[in-house]
């Protein structure tokens, strides 16, 4: 087995190549589930979205995985505060399906939530995800939303 990609906190410059690694792991997993028109979307305001997110200080830390100088995951870890079901959150964990397998996920998460009480939401459908979560301590908790992909893909919530 190869080892992990290479981990460091991302930066504003890192902004395009997040997009694009965002919305290729969208269409490597979700594929015909979700409608052209939001991929059209991601893809034309993806690179400005995630660098106003990584331009914001504040309570997000953004970690991007990379391999031969290329981009093949990202996560993302919010300090949600008291008020939410836990303290943080794993807003974003993607990982490029060539990437997979490689252990680039698990260090991903460790560096962005650790081992710290931590919630997230992942869609429905995607099982394979569900799995790295659940062997991450993670288990869904019953809440649903249906909000990522503009509606197209419900999602259920994880706790640990």
């Amino acid at each position: 087995m190869q080892a992990s990609a290479r981990i460091r906190p991302a930066t504003v410059p890192d902004a395009p190549a997040i997009a694009r690694v965002h919305l290729q792991c969208w269409r490597e997993t979700y594929g015909d589930l979700v409608p052209a028109d939001v991929y059209a979307d991601r893809e034309a305001g993806g690179a400005q979205a995630w660098e106003e997110l990584l331009a914001e200080p504040g309570s997000n830390m953004t970690w991007v995985a990379e391999r031969d100088g290329e981009l093949v995951g990202f996560a993302m870890a919010a300090a949600e505060g008291p008020a939410a079901v836990r303290p943080l959150q794993l807003r974003f964990l993607f990982v490029l399906a060539a990437e997979q397998g490689r252990r680039t996920g698990s260090h991903l998460v460790e560096l962005a939530v650790g081992d710290a009480p931590c919630f997230l939401w992942v869609v429905e459908s995607n099982t394979r995800a569900q799995g790295f979560y659940r062997h991450q301590g993670f288990e869904a908790d019953g809440a649903r939303q249906a909000v990522a992909a503009d509606g197209h893909l419900p999602e259920i919530r994880m706790v640990r």
